[in-house]
């Protein structure tokens, strides 16, 4: 579903034109709450994205990198709440019951929020063919005798695929960003150290040949 068009984000242009606040929220299986704050979104909370206190276990309230993670927490969790149609959506007004409050981070223009919301949602198309935030992904034990440099992020990621795993599983147990890691995990899959579940066997080609078989992603546009 292109996030533009979903009924969330039609939902959410409706009260951003009316400077509403409030939380929206939205029940099914990738359900979740969107608080807004005179029509700017504060924050938002996906079952199916790592919520910021998963984020944020070592970082001070109200610090930068605490406003930071918030911000993708925010984004991240939007998301995924654009990418299906919810069974209800309800947007509660203050002063009734809204549940948890809104963190006290700035509120974000919905059109800044759409504008990276697509842009994600672009580069996932690219690699869409190759691998999703929810395709089962395992260590390549096809991997050919070669000296491989890793991130730190990459080592992490390695270290949660003692068992097959998503993308999003892999996200969910780091406290990370599920487009991130699923950008992440899509270079160690060009790299030879990951390899997605009942993908066909490639032969074996000389190094430096993977860029022309597997789909381009310009990764500086794809930093999270």
């Amino acid at each position: 579903m292109v996030p533009s068009r979903s009924p969330v984000a039609l939902r959410l242009g409706k009260l951003a034109e009316a400077a509403r606040t409030g939380s929206l929220d939205l029940s099914g299986d990738s359900g979740g709450v969107i608080y807004v704050s005179a029509g700017d979104i504060v924050a938002a909370d996906s079952r199916r994205t790592p919520s910021l206190a998963a984020r944020t276990r070592k970082e001070e309230a109200g610090s930068f990198e605490w406003i930071w993670l918030a911000t993708e927490a925010t984004i991240d969790a939007a998301m995924d709440l654009m990418s299906v149609r919810p069974r209800h959506v309800r947007f509660t007004e203050p002063g009734e019951e809204t549940g948890p409050g809104v963190p006290g981070i700035p509120g974000m223009a919905l059109t800044t929020l759409m504008a990276e919301v697509n842009r994600r949602h672009r580069l996932l198309e690219q690699i869409a063919a190759v691998l999703t935030p929810d395709a089962a992904v395992a260590r390549n034990l096809r991997l050919r005798s070669r000296a491989v440099h890793v991130s730190d992020r990459q080592w992490a990621i390695l270290m949660q695929l003692a068992q097959p795993g998503t993308p999003r599983d892999i996200a969910l147990e780091l406290g990370q960003s599920v487009f991130g890691t699923t950008i992440e995990v899509y270079r160690m899959v060009v790299m030879d150290l990951v390899s997605v579940a009942d993908a066909p066997a490639r032969p074996a080609e000389p190094a430096g040949e993977a860029s022309r078989i597997w789909p381009g992603l310009s990764f500086i546009r794809a930093l999270a």
